[in-house]
Order: C-alpha cells, then sequence, then structure tokens
C-alpha cells in the first residue's frame, strides 16, 4: 500500500497530536489501519456480550459504543478528507461524538452486524486514501475552525483508535501497562 507522510503540525489542531505519536513511522498508515482493524475484529470477537456493555464508571461508553464512536469519527474524518481532496473550500462544522453516540444506540446493535459496519467503513477507508494521488493528499481545509489536510485525516483515524484500544485494555478490561 502507498506510504502517507507523517503530517506536518500545521496540517491538524494541536489537539489531535496526541494521536499521530502513537503510530509507528516504520510501516505505512494504510497498512496499520489495516493491522489495526484485524486486532480490533479479533478483540471484539474474544468478548462476551457482557464484556462489551460493560461501563467502567457510570456516564461511560461500554465497549460497544467505543467502537461505534471509531466508526463514527472515521467516517467523518474520511468525510473531511474527500472534501478537501475534492477541492471543496468549504469550512466543516464540529461534530458533537456525545450526541453521536446517544443516537446510534450501540449496545441494542447486534455485534456481528456492529463488526461488519466497521470492517466495511475501515476497507472504503484504506481504498479511498490509497487512491488519491500527491496533490490531493497535500489539500487542506477548515474543520471544526482548524485547518486540517488529507494526509493528516489518515493519521488522526489511525491513533485515534490507537488510543481507544489502549483505553478498552486498560479501563474495561485491566490489562496492565
Amino acid at each position: 500500500m502507498k506510504k502517507i507522510k507523517k503530517p506536518h503540525f500545521t496540517e491538524f489542531a494541536l489537539y489531535y497530536e496526541q494521536y499521530i505519536n502513537l503510530i509507528s513511522e516504520d510501516k505505512s498508515v494504510l497498512d496499520q489501519l489495516k493491522a489495526s482493524a484485524k486486532e480490533i475484529n479479533n478483540l471484539i470477537k474474544s468478548l462476551d456480550e457482557d464484556q462489551l456493555i460493560y461501563q467502567y464508571a457510570k456516564d461511560k461508553w461500554c465497549i460497544k459504543d467505543i467502537i461505534m464512536h471509531l466508526i463514527d469519527f472515521e467516517r467523518v474524518f474520511v468525510y473531511r478528507a474527500m472534501h478537501f481532496a475534492r477541492g471543496d473550500r468549504r469550512a466543516i462544522p464540529f461534530f458533537d461524538e456525545k450526541e453521536f453516540a446517544i443516537e446510534a444506540q450501540a449496545p441494542r446493535i447486534n455485534t456481528r452486524k456492529l463488526l461488519k459496519e466497521y470492517t466495511a467503513c475501515r476497507n472504503l477507508t484504506i481504498n479511498f486514501f490509497n487512491n488519491l494521488n500527491a496533490q490531493q493528499m497535500k489539500r487542506t481545509g477548515i474543520a471544526s475552525n482548524f485547518t486540517m489536510s488529507v494526509n493528516a485525516s489518515a493519521w488522526i483515524i489511525l491513533g485515534h483508535e490507537l488510543h481507544h484500544r489502549t483505553i478498552i485494555k486498560q479501563l474495561y478490561l485491566k490489562e496492565k501497562r
């Protein structure tokens, strides 16, 4: 798969640096997105329904909510990347992840269907970025009042997932660091 260079700090809101810093620069981001999807699938398939709907604290999401959040986040960031890659210069507003989670009602979704949706989303993401040319990857736009490049979107999607996968292991499955 194509190599997508690490974005410069001017290509994303500094908030996302915490995600980008989680990513290895040794392998392609697209290869890592593919590998991460396999890890998420294997992890979720290894858990029973009680584990998938467990909340480690009041008002915290369950694992199914997190998986749906990953899907929603990825869709939003791929849309932003597509918007910029296609040359649309209009700013894209903020999205409320908490409202998305409430409306998604992920705990009610069958786990197989949730994983099928997650996998389909990831495959579309990889194909989208793999088909962009160098000029499209460099394009930028405004999302949530900050500059973002198409390139940075791929890194942010992966880093965001790595962040949440760590949270699942440490807070929901009590894995030691």
